[in-house]
Parts: structure tokens; sequence; C-alpha cells
């Protein structure tokens, strides 16, 4: 019989492997390792086997096989599957033995590489098969028809799921190529020692229509041999007392129902030890033993570990101080004795780390000249106390001086020191320097010069006795935007993200336009992030961008309960899904219940119509809630139920929005107490108004913005000619302002500011302003210190307010560059007055002074549903009224 053999074998690995010590050298004697591969591994057809493959068998010297053979085939080294990476090399390497010689090979074969999986195509067998007159013997003529795919040697892995990266189809015309990649798709499974594959001839003829490019008139029989890993029945731990299984098993990749790898044991081996050094544990070592049932093929991973003596920080001395005190430099290492608040484990991998934060801190406080030698490290006989040791020369500090500017053109050196962050006669700060270089060649980007540079020089004036820079520039030529890519969409269609781009091919490459197309982007509220790619073309002065998007989950059920002062226990549900049908289409369905609050909402928008950068949505409302006046909680219950419908066209990219609204709805004053029946009056009317409102929008993000402004004005108007039972007027105007004043990281401290002022008047038959439309000052969306009602301003509602709000803000949890959950300080100020001339700008607990109040707040950020949960305390209550206020609110502050 004949054969093609084609086999993918992974590197044998170690049964045990040594015990290696935490610190990186070797402690024990290497420990053997499994069987090394066969050569002559390859099973027989007429003898199949699951557990055992023999070798073939050769033909009989009385009866010579024909002497015709196919040409030996040259090995080939395919790529190997995907493992984990290779772990450290170890002080003293493990060597495996040889394995056995190959058959017919002048001596031994080279032992395989502990890393790679080898793929080998050996000749083909010298048996002959049996055939019918038109097929050769001793050959099996290529390219093959597949008739037939059989699976051999599987035990636990299912045939389906093996017959699934196999790309062979019965009818397939099929190659060498094609058998090389199906034993390597196979292999990849990640379930197998070894792979073969076996072809050979079928009694079934080849079909007419492939006669002509068949190496032969009978189909193949395309069988794949495995050779499965053991399942791995449990992963033992032993001799860890100071860190725990859980935390163990979370660090290995090895896991229980795995097959067992090797090489990943070695790497399990690193990641123990690597745990243990975070503890302090620097001496520990960890042996692992691999027990294996071959009738089962099980394997019981067995990990034992001597921890041995943990080690701290004693000292850290620093040689060479004069400038600052040493205490000062301890503070920015990590690597320090231990404290309160520190562990004092000596970590490693952070020493450059602090080496680096050292050095920064003497640039930032302009010791240019400041050399930092390499740490000694010292260990304590009974290894339990670590010194470390470094010397500083420190120099002397520089002051700037004077900075030019050469070789630019476009702009004047008068535009370009207004970039600068130092000045003349301040201590040099590197950072700053830094910043100060990108500033202008983020100027020049901006304006086409993507390739700009900026060169310091710096020199030393005696005279002066600092430091003058001379910053050259080259400006380059200007760059064009080529093609401009999205990718990483799955749900979102492609121009729905390319329409909130502000940069267009054949523009000038500018470098806010690429920004502004960012936060774009991530205002759409779905996408969790974006990163932008320069890629440059075959001309010099044209680039590719790419935008990768990351899209983040569209569609929320939520479920939550809150408390507040004014409306006790709430639970909300919510579904919502911003991007609906891949096109950032809006829909929500929410539901408030509680004791005082019943509120139902449907809701639909479209940020784009017909390609216009108009905004189009529905609002559907039905809303019971219990209201406050005056001094009660209790005043009266209001109902509403009607429709919004809301139209939004957009300018010069977002900058200006004109919103326009119209709502319908009927609204009844209900179960008003006695007390109030003369100031309120129980009935049901219609509403029918109309809202337009002009704004400035510069903010970054939306939702959770950093930077920018957003000032807006805008006018109401109910009745008159839309009809309806009330008839007012209402002006408004509102400002906002946010300024990142620092960043840690990532993390940005941001202070905004806020001021609302309006005023509302009746005209018509209506003779008063209604309860709703007045303005009550306090709560949960203007002053958090004080009630919603009763408080603030006259007790029966405003009719003109003034509110001021600060917060300082940073976030506690950020995720691909947004923030998740925020804390805040806030400061507000501001009342509600009957009428104009009864506005006060005097501070007191009177009804016509300005309240203040402060507290603190935590902000969950979410583009579908955000959550505030905020105390304040008011600093100008009358007596007998509560001095705090716990607000829940959904929804922006600002």
């Amino acid at each position: 019989m004949s054969m093609l053999l084609a086999a993918i074998l992974v590197s044998p690995g170690l049964a045990e492997t040594d015990a290696v010590n935490s610190a990186g050298y070797q402690t024990g004697e290497a420990s053997p390792f499994s069987p090394p591969y066969d050569p002559d591994f390859a099973p027989s057809p007429s003898q199949p086997s699951q557990d055992a493959i023999p070798e073939p068998e050769e033909p009989p010297p009385s009866a010579p096989a024909p002497k015709t053979r196919l040409a030996p085939v040259k090995k080939k080294v395919l790529a190997p599957p995907a493992q984990a990476p290779a772990p450290a090399p170890l002080a003293q390497p493990l060597t495996p033995p040889a394995p056995a010689a190959d058959p017919g090979s002048p001596g031994p074969a080279a032992p395989p590489a502990l890393s790679s999986a080898t793929a080998i195509i050996p000749a083909a067998s010298t048996e002959t098969l049996p055939a019918p007159s038109s097929t050769p013997p001793g050959q099996v003529p290529r390219p093959w028809v597949v008739g037939e795919i059989q699976i051999e040697g599987n035990k636990n892995v299912k045939p389906s799921v093996i017959r699934s990266h196999v790309k062979a189809r019965k009818g397939d015309l099929y190659d060498r190529p094609d058998l090389d990649r199906d034993v390597q798709s196979v292999l990849g499974l990640g379930n197998f020692e070894r792979v073969a594959a076996d072809v050979s001839l079928t009694d079934q003829p080849v079909p007419a229509h492939l006669r002509k490019v068949a190496g032969a008139d009978r189909m193949a029989r395309i069988t794949f041999i495995v050779r499965e890993k053991p399942l791995i029945k449990k992963v033992k731990f032993s001799g860890n007392k100071k860190v725990s299984r859980a935390v163990l098993e979370d660090a290995t990749a090895l896991k229980a129902k795995d097959p067992l790898d090797e090489l990943k044991l070695r790497d399990d081996q690193d990641k123990i030890l690597a745990k243990y050094r975070e503890k302090g544990f620097l001496d520990a070592t960890a042996r692992s033993r691999v027990d294996r049932d071959t009738s089962t093929l099980q394997a019981f991973v067995n990990w034992t570990i001597e921890e041995g003596p943990k080690s701290h920080i004693e000292l850290v001395s620093i040689a060479g101080v004069k400038a600052v005190k040493p205490d000062k430099l301890l503070k920015l290492m990590k690597n320090r004795s231990k404290g309160w608040f520190r562990s004092g484990v000596f970590t490693e991998k952070e020493l450059p780390e602090d080496l680096k934060k050292l050095e920064a801190f003497y640039l930032n406080r302009g010791y240019l000249d400041i050399s930092i030698s390499t740490p000694t490290i010292t260990v304590s006989p009974d290894k339990t106390k670590i010194f470390i040791a470094l010397g500083i020369a420190e120099g002397r500090a520089y002051r700037y001086g004077d900075t030019s500017f050469s070789g630019n053109i476009i702009f004047t050196s008068t535009e370009l020191v207004k970039t600068l962050e130092y000045r003349r006669g301040k201590i040099f700060n590197q950072e700053k320097f830094e910043g100060s270089i990108r500033a202008i060649q983020e100027l020049y980007a901006d304006q086409g010069r993507l390739r700009a540079r900026v060169t310091p020089i710096k020199s030393f004036n005696k005279a002066s006795d600092l430091m003058d820079v001379e910053l050259g520039i080259v400006e380059g030529n200007i760059v064009y935007v080529d093609h401009v890519d999205i990718e990483g969409n799955k749900a979102t269609k492609t121009h729905v993200l390319r329409r909130e781009l502000t940069v267009k091919p054949g523009q000038m490459f500018s470098l806010s336009r690429i920004r502004k197309s960012h936060d774009r982007i991530m205002n759409l509220g779905f996408i969790d992030g974006v990163d932008f790619d320069i890629q440059p073309t075959a001309d010099p002065d044209k680039v590719d961008l790419v935008f990768d998007v990351t899209e983040g989950k569209p569609g929320m059920l939520t479920a939550g309960a809150a408390y507040s002062s004014l409306d006790g226990l709430i639970g909300t549900l919510s579904l919502q899904h911003l991007n609906l049908f891949g096109r950032a289409q809006r829909a929500s369905v929410q539901w408030s219940f509680g004791k005082r609050v019943q509120d139902y909402s449907l809701s639909w928008m479209t940020p784009w119509v017909n390609n216009k950068p108009v905004s189009f949505g529905v609002d559907v409302f039905n809303t019971r809630r219990v209201s406050p006046f005056e001094t009660s909680l209790s005043g009266y219950v209001e109902k509403k139920t009607g429709a919004t419908i809301r139209v939004g066209p957009r300018f010069e990219e977002d900058k200006y929005h004109l919103n326009l609204t119209y709502t319908l709805s009927r609204i009844s004053i209900q179960d008003v107490q006695d007390q109030f029946r003369g100031t309120l009056t129980p009935g049901t009317s219609l509403y029918s108004s109309v809202s337009a409102e002009f704004a400035r929008d510069t903010r970054d993000y939306f939702l959770d913005p950093s930077r920018g402004t957003r000032h807006s004005i805008g006018a109401a108007i109910s009745g008159g000619p839309l009809m309806g039972d009330i008839h007012y007027f209402k002006p408004w105007i509102s400002n906002a302002a946010h300024l990142t004043l620092f960043r840690i990281e990532d993390y940005p401290f941001v202070l905004s500011f806020s001021n609302r002022i309006s005023y509302v008047t009746q005209f018509g038959e209506t003779k008063e302003v209604p309860v709703f439309e007045r303005f009550f000052v306090g709560g949960q969306d203007s002053l958090r210190g004080y009630a919603a009602a009763g408080e603030v301003g006259y007790p029966s509602g405003g009719k003109t307010y003034d509110v001021f709000n600060v917060e300082f803000s940073f976030p506690l949890a950020r995720e691909r560059k947004k923030s998740i959950v925020k804390f805040v300080t806030f400061f507000d100020m501001g009342s509600a007055w009957d009428r104009v001339k009864d506005i006060s700008g005097r501070i007191g607990s009177g009804q016509r002074d300005l309240k203040t109040d402060a507290g603190f707040g935590i902000r969950f950020v979410t583009p579908a549903f955000p959550i505030r949960l905020d105390w304040g305390y008011g600093f100008n209550h009358r007596p007998g009224e509560r001095l705090y206020q716990i607000n829940f609110g959904l929804g922006q502050f600002f």
C-alpha cells in the first residue's frame, strides 16, 4: 500500500517542571520530559487504533514493491498554533533529552524546540497500494478528488468539531497545500499533541467533469489521525498559606477541563511566582507534577509551593541630596519602607519607574544636569530585609532666559510666544518646556503643516545667569487628506459615523477638525472610544486618516431604586436603545414609581433627517406626582398626559443649535390640601405651547464635558394663537462653562459653572400664572441644600428666578477614556421672586434674600440613564427647617 503522510506535532514539554524560585534562579534538578516525538508515528490504514498508532509496515523481501515512488517532499515549516507567550529564560535553561533518531537519517534528529510547533511532511511511503490498472502502483497521484473524510484517534473531541476546522468537502479538488492547511487548522484547536493525515484511494470513481484535472480515476479518502492532549481533571495547590487558592487560580491559565499544555504550565509557574513576588516572597519556589490517566486521557495538575520568608524594604538611602528633603523624594517612589498605608514590598519592575519620577522631579525644578546612579540592592542573610541605596548628583538649578525663534514664516514670533507655557525668569520646568514644543507643533498641524519640526537649542547665558532657548522651526509643506476610512463599526452603519466627520478627503490636514470629529462621534452616546491613525501615502504631501471606533452596548434594560428627601423611595425601570437599526436613532420606555410618583414615558429621536443635521423626536408621557407647596410636601396632586414634538437644526458643524418644541397636554390639579384652596384651584386645563431656543455649544462631550461652554437664549409661549386654556410667556437665558484645571494621568479634574435666569408672565384670559409654571427654587435641580418648595423665595412660587451653581468634579472610575463614576463637590446660590423689583442681592434667610448651600455627590455617567445622588447643606435656613437634603436625580445637572 502506498501512503502520503502529513504530520503536525507539538513539541513535547515537561511532565514535571523544575522548581524555580521567584527571583529567577533554578533550585532543583531537571525533571524528565514526557516521551519525545516518534518520527515513525504513522497509523496503518489496515490496522487503525485509538490509543497506539503503529508504524507503517515495510513490504516483505519476497514480494518487493515496484520501484516507482513519489519524489521526496521537502520538509515544510508551518506557522505554530497560537500559544501562551514563552516564559522568561531561566538562569540555567532546562535541556530535554534528545528524541529517537529518525529512521533512515544518518544521525539522531535534533530535539524539537520547546516554544514552537513543527510541521513535517515526510516522503511518501514505499508501500504499494492495491489499485486498478488505471492507477500506477506505488502512487496516489495529485490532485485528489475528495471521496471520504474520516477522523481517527479522537476520544474527547467530537468528530464534528474536527470536521468544522477542515475545509475539504466531498467532491472537492484537493492538493498538498490544502492538506497542509487543514492539518494546521485542526492542530490550531489546541486539543491535540499530534495531527497526521493519510491519503488513500477508494473504490468510488471520479466524477466525469473532474477526470481531466484529477490525478487518479478514483476518489480519495482523507483520514485525519489525531492524538489528543489529556484534559485536566483538577488543578490542586499545596503549601500556599500567604496567597489564597482563589488568587492563584485567577492568575494561572490552565483550568479544569482545559487541554494540558506544557508551555502554559511553564507560564503558569512564572505567574505563580510573580504573585508571590508581589507579596514580598522573593525566595518562593513552585513545582508542578502532572499525573496522567492514559485510559481516560485525563490529567491531574498538582502544584507544590514553598513560600519561604517574606521580605520587605527596610531602608531606602539617597546620597547627595541637598536641594530638597530626602523624604520628599521617597514619597515619589513606590519602592520604599513599610508605613501605615504601604506594604513595603520590593517590586523590581517598579524600580525604573521610580528613578524616572526622581529625574522628572528635578528636571521640573530646573536641575537640568541631574544624574542618578544605578541603585544597589542588598538582601539580609535571612532574606527578610531589603536595603536600597542610590546616589544623586543634583547640579545647579536653571531659570528660563530669552526664547527666540528661527525658521518661522507662517506664524510670527509674537504668535508663537503665546503658546509657551513658561516665562522669562521662572524656574526651568521640563514638563512645561516639552508641552510648549507640542503646542507649537499642534499650531502648525492645524494649518496643514503636519510634519513641522521644532528643535530646541539651550545655551546658558553667563551674563544673565539664565538659560536661553532658541527654537528652530522647519515648517514643512502643506499636507492634504487623501482618504478617510472608518473601521471597527459592526452594528453602526458606516454613513452614520462618516456624516459626523468634519474632516473630508481633499481638505488640508487640520488637527482641530480631527479632534472635532472625534468629539462628534463620541457624542452619539453609544461609542466607547475613537482612535485615529495618520497613515502615509505614496505622495509625501498626502496622508490617509483612519478612525477606529469601539462600539458600546446600545441597548440596555436598567432597574434601580433611590431615595430622596422629597420623593422618598423611588423605583425605576427603563428599556432604551441608543442605536436603533444602526442609524443612531434613540428609543426608550421608562417607568418611575413610588408612593409619590408614577411616571410613564415613551420617546424616539433621530439626529439626522434626510441626511441633514436636523434632529427630530417625539415624546409621549403620563405622569402623576404629589407636589410640594409652601411648607407642605404634599400640597396637591398634579397629573399630566400629553406629547411633545421636537425639531433641532444644527449649524456650523454642530456649534450652533436651534431647538424648537411643541407640547400639547392635559394637566389636572387634584387633592389640594384645605389650607391651600384659596391659592390653588383644582381643575383640568388644556396646555398648548411652543418654545424656541438658540444655543452656542462648544463642549467636548455633552454627557461629561471637561472643556467648552454652552450659552443659550430662548422663550416659550402657551395659549394665545396656539389655543388652549393657559396663556403665558416665558423667556430665559442659560450659561455654562467647563474647565479642566489639571489631570492626573487620564483623570481630569474639572471646574464647572452654570447660571440660569428666567421670567414668566400671564396674558389674555389667564389671570395668574399656574402653579406648575411658577419657579420653585430648591431640590435636586437648583439649590440642593433646601427642600423643593417653601424654603427658598416665595412659598407659592416665583415669577422670576436666578440660580448660580459651581461644581468641582473628578472621576472615581474610567473606562476607555470615559468617566463611569464621578465624585463632585458643589456650591449653589439663588432664589425666586414674585416681582422683578423684589430681587435682592443680599444673602440671608429672608424671603427676598439669596440662599446658599454646599455639598457633595456621586455621578453615574451613562448615555441612556445618567444618575445624580447629592447631599447638600443649606447655610441660610430659617428656624425649624432641616439643615440638609438628600437629592436623587436623573439626567445631567448642567
